[in-house]
């Protein structure tokens, strides 16, 4: 991560932003990537915050959404000071080994720490932007000494070599390992296109609202979805990933990083179709499972999506009858 100490400009300031944008996103992405290759209730640790025994899955489930709540604030200072906020990435990784990739979580919290709070603003220049900085910081800094705990119980007890679940050999000859794989990409999709439509439409509180219910709902399914995939013994898979002679899986686009629409209409009407062919892959998807957990879960997210159907489609028809919308 770049190192930035002067911000004096307000480009400097812009920079500084997109920055850790590109960060927020990425790990927001990459800690729920990390969790979902861990066992579920297998391994626990002392969580010096919460005061309690805490499953590391689950509380490194939790770090990556406070992560996207972050990318969401920045993206809409940028937006407030007219700048269009990217949707590019830090490069993601997963290690074979679970301590490493708690290990890289850990650094890449102490980088964006330091991005925080060694960026020397102007005195009195834009205090509002330096506030809601330090306090996303010290978020950083809880989130650091959680992943040190969790480093610290694995070592000592004796979990170091631990592995991270594996991704099933039948990946790509199974139907429906296939299908959820193509919703979890649909879904981290959408959760970020309905993102980019929130920052662009938050002066209409009606409509963005609207928009982030929806993107909260496919940020609830690709987390469902991944934990889904485990229980049929597979391992989400990273987006454009190349895996090295070690194991290791890296991804200069996890993502994607560039969404259509550029107004109200434009966007709107990208929605839609989406949202069809997400309902078409997950009746897919439900008449391949058996009856159980895994396609009882499968038919609310396809409930939900068939909602969004409705939802996307009153929106647009509204946009279309009513003049002078922007």
């Amino acid at each position: 991560m770049e190192r930035i100490r002067s911000v004096k400009t307000r480009q400097d300031i812009l920079h500084l932003l997109d920055v850790a944008l590109a960060h927020e996103w990425a790990v927001s992405f990459e800690y729920v990537i990390h969790a979902y290759s861990i066992p579920k209730g297998k391994y626990f640790y002392e969580d010096p915050i919460l005061k309690q025994r805490t499953d590391v899955r689950a509380q490194t489930i939790q770090i990556g959404i406070d992560e996207m709540y972050h990318a969401l604030q920045l993206g809409v200072v940028l937006t407030q000071m007219g700048a269009s906020p990217t949707f590019r990435t830090d490069e993601v990784i997963r290690y074979p080994r679970i301590l490493d990739n708690l290990k890289r979580d850990r650094m890449t919290e102490d980088q964006v720490t330091d991005l925080y709070q060694s960026a020397v603003i102007e005195p009195g220049a834009e205090p509002k932007l330096q506030n809601m900085i330090w306090n996303i910081s010290y978020d950083e800094v809880r989130h650091a000494g959680q992943f040190q705990a969790m480093i610290d119980t694995l070592e000592a007890s004796g979990n170091a070599e631990a592995l991270c679940l594996q991704a099933s050999p039948e990946r790509e000859s199974r139907d429906d390992l296939r299908l959820l794989q193509a919703v979890c990409r649909t879904e981290n999709e959408l959760m970020h296109r309905y993102l980019k439509y929130v920052l662009m439409f938050g002066e209409y509180q009606d409509l963005s609202q609207r928009l982030f219910k929806n993107s909260i709902n496919h940020m609830r399914h690709w987390d469902k979805t991944s934990g889904l995939l485990i229980k049929l013994g597979d391992v989400i898979a990273i987006e454009n990933a190349e895996i090295d002679a070690q194991g290791v899986e890296r991804s200069p686009r996890p993502m994607p990083t560039e969404y259509a629409g550029t107004d109200r209409r434009s966007a709107l009407e990208t929605l839609v179709p989406a949202e069809k062919d997400l309902v078409a892959t997950y009746e897919k998807a439900v008449a391949l499972v058996p009856p159980g957990e895994v396609q009882d879960q499968l038919r609310l997210q396809l409930g939900l999506t068939r909602e969004h159907v409705y939802t996307q489609e009153k929106l647009l028809a509204d946009a279309r009858r009513i003049k002078g919308i922007d």
